[in-house]
């Protein structure tokens, strides 16, 4: 298992992904992952624009480090009443499997995306099973294996959700991006998760949560979530949360998992660079 450092807009936010790879170096990181979506907040440059040369290039000049490239993130939503748009998604997502393919990068993970309002549940539910079956189709003819990122609130976040996905799809090439952070907003045991879909994760996160209990009509405190019972949910660096994660990290190499854990401390997580280096020294020892 080795460390790696998420370079996104959910991660940490540097001006250049060679940037944000000597920084993972300096923090004895093994690994980069990049990230980008289709949100204009990040300040590099979208790697879904870029042509497969200078993508090449990158991956290249990143090697020459030391550093390796672990995975693509492609964070955009694939359910939309409005089928163009979908599609529009879709294209990007392929986009970004064939700058894998030509990167050598053998991963690139996804997110559903949440349920619009008003759009009916079990078309949803149809819809996404048949976009992640043509993405699923692109990246097994690309070499690159395509993931999903279970995330809370959205179509695909728990155990069961997930099950349902891969149930609808009937086939065994969708992995996971196992986020362990995500869990405790439904009050679920990621351990669970690790049980029945440990062969299938490819990659995973380290990031933790925090339950804060609210009182009655108090706002909610910046970057959270409410989670019902007076409580609000927000993201945390590992070790700082309700997350057990020596067992996290020992559910994970029961698995067989022998893969990247990427730092993703963006978030409102105050001090990325700081929380960054502790969380790299913490997980090594637990590794």
């Amino acid at each position: 298992m080795r460390i790696g450092l998420l370079l996104s807009v959910t991660g940490l936010k540097v001006q250049d992904f060679l940037e944000g790879a000597r920084l993972a170096l300096s923090m004895g990181l093994q690994c980069g992952r990049a990230g980008r979506d289709l949100a204009g907040e990040f300040p590099c440059a979208d790697l879904g624009t870029w042509d497969a040369e200078a993508a090449v290039v990158l991956a290249q000049s990143i090697r020459e480090l030391g550093l390796d490239i672990s995975a693509l993130q492609v964070h955009v939503d694939y359910v939309f009443a409005d089928g163009r748009e979908r599609e529009r998604r879709l294209d990007h997502t392929r986009r970004m499997i064939d700058l894998a393919h030509a990167m050598a990068v053998g991963v690139v993970h996804t997110v559903s995306g949440p349920l619009p309002p008003g759009l009916d549940e079990a078309k949803a539910w149809d819809d996404l099973a048949e976009a992640y079956d043509a993405l699923c189709s692109h990246a097994c003819a690309a070499g690159v294996s395509p993931a999903i990122e279970p995330v809370f609130v959205y179509l695909v976040g728990t155990l069961s959700t997930t099950k349902r996905l891969a149930e609808a799809m009937g086939r065994d090439d969708l992995y996971i991006n196992f986020d362990p952070s995500h869990f405790p907003y439904h009050r679920e045991d990621p351990e669970g998760f690790l049980e029945a879909f440990g062969p299938r994760i490819v990659h995973a996160h380290a990031k933790d949560a925090r339950i804060i209990p609210l009182q009655i009509g108090s706002p909610l405190p910046a970057n959270s979530f409410y989670m019902g019972n007076e409580e609000a949910f927000t993201f945390a660096p590992p070790g700082a949360g309700v997350l057990d994660w020596p067992a996290v990290v020992k559910g994970l190499q029961a698995t067989g998992f022998d893969g990247v854990v990427s730092l993703e401390l963006g978030h409102g997580i105050p001090d990325e660079v700081g929380a960054a280096r502790d969380t790299a020294r913490s997980l090594q020892a637990l590794i």
